[in-house]
């Protein structure tokens, strides 16, 4: 019993490492790669438990047996998870070596604390540290999947290579350093070693997430400044239709004249002549809509006016006056959902739109984009995948998603037959 016993806690002293390896994946992966992964990790576990109850009967587990086993369960468990989550190789290398880590210190404390306590055997010891180790984590779990979530995940939705690049390599570094500094026949002999680890340790938690912070606030303020850029096109695009508008009218009294000199004269073919010219010089003009928002008028005209080079029937039917929506978030939520729209229409070959509806009633702002696309649309549960990134969901779908959702609204997506349809809800005051 005592061996089996044994055996269990040593081979769960694994689990820990799993779960916060997985936690930044998580919504990364599908429900067939999760269902692979979790396999892999039963057989692994399994595995672990029949080793250590056959080489405790045999031989008998020792310090370096346990460290060894560890170490090699840590690895070839880090090589499932490359190959079952594909194309976050770095990625997954720091959350490996960030992982190994903290579990190293968290095992490290619980074996100074059941040498403190005391044990008689190997075996005995082994259990009690475990034991300790398991509950710390436990108690701990919390933060320590924060600091995975905030290292991690927001650079799994970006274009973070530069950022990989920088510190995949660190907790892997310090971690082998902090391993292979001790004997292979103890964990922590001294309290001046296990605070060494424990400084060491921190310092590294706290550089990882220094990196993190900073990296993440200059890739909001890149964003930012991208967002501006494009809302100074939507505006110039915006300026130069007015103008056009403005010397239309100017010439439109001048025309009338002309006309009006073509009927006094009867010569009608010149009058037909005349109008079917002024009717092309018309339809080159692109109506700006008035939805009582500025950056919306500016938005919805410059797509107006790319649907139309590629003949696809656009119309906005929007009221917007009196948002307190920041002008950035209704900039970004009408261009990523039009621009998505527009994409989707020049990949069809049958009717191409794209209706706008929109709406500033009650306190709530509602939107709704209708489009019409080729009808194959990729889904992982709830999400819908992007065409350009292999299992990954849209960069603007996500965006869009993440703006309705600052505003306490909720953001849909809806397709039937050729028809896709992607609604939004703001409270909008």
């Amino acid at each position: 019993m005592t061996v089996l016993c044994m055996s269990l806690l040593c081979t769960m002293a694994h689990i820990p490492s799993l779960i916060l390896r997985y936690v930044p994946f998580k919504e990364k992966i599908g429900k067939k790669q999760r269902n692979q992964l979790f396999f892999c990790y039963a057989i692994g576990l399994l595995v672990s438990v029949l080793l250590y109850f056959q080489w405790e009967k045999r031989i008998g587990v020792s310090v370096s047996f346990y460290k060894i086993n560890l170490l090699l369960f840590c690895i070839v468990m880090g090589v499932v998870n490359l190959l079952v989550i594909r194309g976050y190789v770095k990625e997954q290398l720091f959350t490996f070596g960030l992982t190994a880590l903290l579990i190293l210190i968290i095992f490290a404390v619980a074996a100074y604390l059941a040498d403190q306590i005391g044990y008689d055997t190997i075996p005995q010891g082994l259990m009690l540290e475990n034991g300790i180790g398991l509950l710390l984590y436990a108690l701990g779990y919390p933060w320590m999947r924060k600091l995975m979530r905030s290292t991690v995940t927001p650079f799994l939705e970006i274009d973070s290579r530069n950022y990989w690049n920088t510190v995949w390599s660190l907790p892997i570094a310090i971690f082998l350093g902090s391993v292979f500094s001790y004997g292979g026949n103890e964990y922590t002999a001294t309290p001046v070693q296990l605070i060494s680890r424990l400084f060491i340790g921190l310092a590294t938690v706290l550089l990882c997430r220094s990196i993190a912070r900073d990296y993440k606030r200059l890739q909001e303020q890149s964003q930012l400044e991208l967002q501006i850029e494009q809302q100074k096109g939507y505006y110039q695009a915006l300026t130069e239709a007015v103008k056009v508008e403005r010397e239309a009218r100017h010439n439109f009294k001048h025309q009338l004249a002309a006309m009006q000199g073509f009927l006094e004269t009867g010569n009608k073919e010149e009058l037909q002549k005349y109008c079917d010219v002024t009717q092309k010089k018309l339809s080159k003009v692109t109506e700006i809509p008035h939805t009582g928002n500025a950056a919306a008028d500016a938005v919805l005209y410059h797509y107006a006016c790319l649907a139309k080079e590629k003949n696809i029937d656009f119309s906005a039917c929007c009221l917007f006056e009196g948002l307190t929506v920041s002008d950035t978030d209704l900039g970004c939520l009408l261009g990523n959902a039009l621009d998505n729209a527009l994409t989707a229409c020049g990949a069809f070959s049958g009717e191409r739109y794209i209706r706008i509806a929109g709406e500033n009633d009650e306190n709530m702002l509602v939107i709704t984009v209708d489009n019409s696309f080729d009808g194959v649309l990729e889904r992982d549960g709830e999400k819908i995948l992007s065409k350009k990134r292999a299992h990954e969901e849209g960069i603007g779908l996500r965006s869009m998603r993440q703006i309705c959702e600052k505003y306490g609204g909720t953001s849909e997506f809806h397709a039937e037959g050729n028809r896709f349809e992607a609604s939004f809800l703001l409270m909008a005051k």
